[in-house]
């Protein structure tokens, strides 16, 4: 016991020392945590994050530098609402309270979509719809035509050349070729067709719609042929027109 308690007494110094040392550090800690810590990730220096959403990139990126943030484009997408190279949306939102120096990550318009017209030309009819669906247009109006190169039921020609560039959803026409042009020309019967499918039978025969008159007839569907001027199946010159007959229901009438 008694080289114990001198032993205790010889290093109560040294001991001191230590725990004092200890202490320090510890201080040391607390403070890098409570002090240095924020100042170094500017924790509670939280601002406002401005609104800019259909800025351009040059107006967006100026302000949110000015504001102490930094901006990356995360993507482009096609967007007809806007001009290409305006900011469609950002993260995070507008308004929301981040730290400075934040990364702001917006996504930019590119703008209307386009897209190269196919060459139609050649196809059937049924084909050259596919095809411009396929290419994400849409067939607008078809005319027919007698043409000497260009078989029956052939496009003979479209509205816009193809290889060239248009934006989505654009309508392209088509003229579709009624062969050879004969000398005479049978006239078809569209009675009991809807008004729609006799005007396509009628100029797909190389003749002409006439005048048209509406009656009411309960009986028929509205917009039904119910009676035609020339007798099918005679003989008539080119360009012949067809009177029609057409039944609609009374109150369409007056529309």
């Amino acid at each position: 016991m008694h080289y114990l308690k001198e032993w205790i007494v010889t290093h109560q110094n040294m001991f001191k020392g230590l725990f004092a040392t200890i202490a320090i550090l510890m201080g040391l800690m607390v403070l890098a945590d409570w002090l240095i810590m924020p100042l170094y990730t500017q924790h509670g220096r939280e601002r406002e994050l401005p609104d800019v959403t259909e800025m351009s990139m040059a107006e967006a990126r100026s302000l949110l530098i000015d504001n102490g943030f930094d901006i990356v484009v995360e993507k482009s997408v096609y967007d007809a609402t806007y001009p290409e190279s305006t900011v469609v949306q950002q993260n995070p939102a507008a308004y929301s309270r981040v730290k400075n120096g934040r990364r702001v990550y917006v996504t930019l318009s590119a703008g209307e979509k386009l897209v190269q017209i196919p060459h139609v030309i050649g196809k059937s009819e049924r084909d050259a719809e596919f095809t411009l669906k396929q290419s994400g247009l849409l067939l607008g109006d078809v005319y027919y035509e007698y043409h000497d190169y260009h078989l029956r039921g052939v496009v003979s020609d479209q509205s816009i050349h193809a290889s060239l560039e248009v934006t989505e959803n654009t309508s392209i026409d088509i003229t579709v070729s009624l062969g050879r042009e004969p000398h005479r020309f049978l006239v078809p019967d569209v009675v009991g067709k809807s008004f729609e499918d006799a005007r396509k039978i009628i100029l797909k025969s190389g003749l002409e719609i006439g005048s048209i008159s509406f009656v009411v007839k309960r009986e028929y569907v509205p917009d039904t042929v119910i009676e035609q001027s020339l007798k099918s199946g005679s003989e008539v010159n080119q360009g012949s027109a067809i009177d029609l007959v057409v039944s609609r229901l009374e109150s369409m009438l007056w529309q």
